[in-house]
């Protein structure tokens, strides 16, 4: 936008109206709900470990999911090396949850096959499993009447 013409170009790639400008926060699971003005509801999380076996295994104690749940793994990378994370080969992937306990469970497709990482690099740091599919909690404070209403 300019000064002069007020409206959006929608040929400009960098013009106003391509910023997103609710982003998500990170919100480290189980502290929810995020502040996010569209009010969803997510469960993010960094892993504490994960093993180069087959079926690859997450630790992450208490991490609150169960068999079935579907997850994205985000923010696996190999560059820079000082913030190397292992296991990039998980990277914007999804997976399912199988074999769930309180503190560790096992990556699947979508067919529940696990997941082979025996040629996987090593888990080192970092990275990052959200909740996502149909099962996804969504929170909107807009269907719930301010209190002190009665409906």
């Amino acid at each position: 936008m300019s000064e002069l013409n007020p409206m959006p170009n929608p040929q400009d790639p960098n013009d106003a109206m391509y910023q997103f400008i609710d982003t998500q926060p990170a919100s480290p699971y189980p502290n929810n709900p995020d502040s996010s003005l569209s009010h969803f509801t997510v469960r993010q999380f960094t892993p504490e470990d994960i093993t180069n076996t087959l079926p690859v295994v997450v630790t992450k104690t208490a991490h609150g999911l169960i068999n079935g749940q579907a997850i994205r793994a985000t923010k696996f990378i190999t560059m820079p090396f000082a913030n190397a994370t292992g296991m990039q080969q998980l990277n914007n992937q999804l997976f399912y949850v199988r074999q769930a306990s309180l503190d560790d469970f096992q990556l699947a497709d979508r067919n529940t096959n696990p997941i082979d990482g025996r040629n996987f690099t090593p888990y080192v740091q970092g990275g990052q499993f959200t909740l996502t599919g149909q099962d996804l909690p969504i929170v909107n404070p807009s269907h719930f009447p301010p209190a002190g209403i009665v409906p």
